[in-house]
C-alpha cells in the first residue's frame, strides 16, 4: 500500500500507540476483478489479525467493501500492509490536532 493511501490521523495513532495499544481503523479492502472481495480471502485476513491479537475485534461490511478493526497496534501494521487492503483510515479523529 502507498503512504498515501493511509489516513494521516491513523498514522497519528499507530506511531503513538504503545506496543498494548489498541488502535481502531476502517480498512477499504481492494475488489477482485468481478468487483466483490471473495469470501475465503476475507476470512483468511480475519484469521490472521485474531491469531496475531486474540482480542481483536473485527466487523466486516460486505456491501462497503469494509472491515473495521479494534486491535492491537501491530495487527492493524499488519493488516495494512496486506494485498487485500487499498486503503485505511483511523476510525476514531484525534480532535486535539485539528484545535
Amino acid at each position: 500500500m502507498h503512504r498515501s493511501d493511509i489516513d494521516p490521523d491513523l498514522e497519528r495513532q499507530l506511531a503513538d500507540a504503545q506496543a498494548e495499544d489498541q488502535v481502531e481503523a476502517v480498512l477499504l479492502l481492494r475488489p477482485t476483478d468481478g468487483g466483490e472481495e471473495q469470501p475465503d480471502e476475507i476470512t483468511s485476513l480475519m484469521e490472521r489479525a485474531s491469531d496475531e491479537d486474540h482480542d481483536a475485534e473485527l466487523n466486516y461490511l460486505p456491501r462497503m467493501g469494509a472491515l473495521i478493526v479494534r486491535a492491537r497496534s501491530k495487527v492493524i501494521r499488519m493488516l495494512i500492509s496486506q494485498p487485500e487492503v487499498e486503503m485505511a483510515s483511523a476510525n476514531r479523529i484525534d480532535h486535539g490536532s485539528y484545535l
